[in-house]
């Protein structure tokens, strides 16, 4: 693990926020160059050649975040390696945004986080999906996984996912959350693979992609997030 602090990523910010108010959608392509340039060293990716050519498959990764370095910078890096494997497409990948706000305590009065409203619109602008699976809002994470597997019907882009969500951090590995074992196993079911990913740190950030789990051994797991999860530790050198 590393101290390198990486700076705010200001441009990337602004080319997303027109996109927010808006509903519109930002380019893939554009925001993740964005941050990756900012990166120096520039990330390095392991076995490339293990991302399935066919891009029908759900990308999951260690949620490796720290103080100094958003979440954002190692998505970015996996999002380059999607663009060079299948070339410019919007979107690159379909990521499946977890986090949850919480409320606002004043006194004895609890007020719905202004996330609530905002998430869903970044979501939104980066081709995302909001499902939140602390179950602060099981309604609506219910409504977003309904549209997500009518999405993957005909999708032709990958899927991504960080199964511990916020829990995960840099130089460990947290259980993955409930609910993205339904979910992943629901996804087998229509066919997609899961390509493990592990994102670590040596001086710069490292990709490095495992062998595709096979959707029938996905569907016929005890449970399809711990199976992923082990993939993705195993992957440590």
């Amino acid at each position: 693990m590393s101290d390198k602090i990486y700076p705010a990523p200001w441009d990337f910010i602004a080319a997303l926020f027109p996109h927010v108010p808006r509903l519109t959608r930002a380019s893939h392509e554009h925001v993740s160059a964005l941050l990756v340039r900012r990166m120096n060293p520039e990330p390095a990716v392991e076995f490339a050649d293990r991302i399935p050519s066919s891009p029908r498959f759900v990308l999951a990764a260690n949620h490796y975040q720290r103080k100094g370095l958003w979440i954002a910078y190692p998505a970015a890096a996996i999002m380059r390696a999607l663009l060079a494997k299948f070339g410019p497409r919007e979107p690159l990948i379909r990521w499946i945004v977890t986090g949850n706000w919480p409320p606002w305590h004043i006194g004895p009065l609890r007020i719905p986080s202004p996330g609530d409203v905002l998430l869903p619109r970044i979501a939104h602008a980066l081709w995302a999906y909001d499902v939140p699976f602390a179950g602060a809002d099981p309604a609506h994470a219910a409504a977003s996984i309904r549209r997500l597997l009518r999405d993957a019907r005909t999708a032709s882009q990958p899927f991504g996912l960080f199964p511990e969500g916020v829990a995960g951090t840099a130089g460990r590995i947290a259980p993955p959350l409930p609910g993205t074992d339904r979910l992943i196993a629901m996804l087998a079911k229509q066919g997609f693979p899961v390509l493990p990913a592990r994102i670590y740190e040596t001086g710069r950030v490292v990709v490095r992609f495992g062998h595709p789990i096979p959707a029938s051994e996905l569907v016929t797991a005890n449970n399809a997030a711990e199976l992923t999860m082990n993939r993705i530790r195993d992957l440590l050198p």
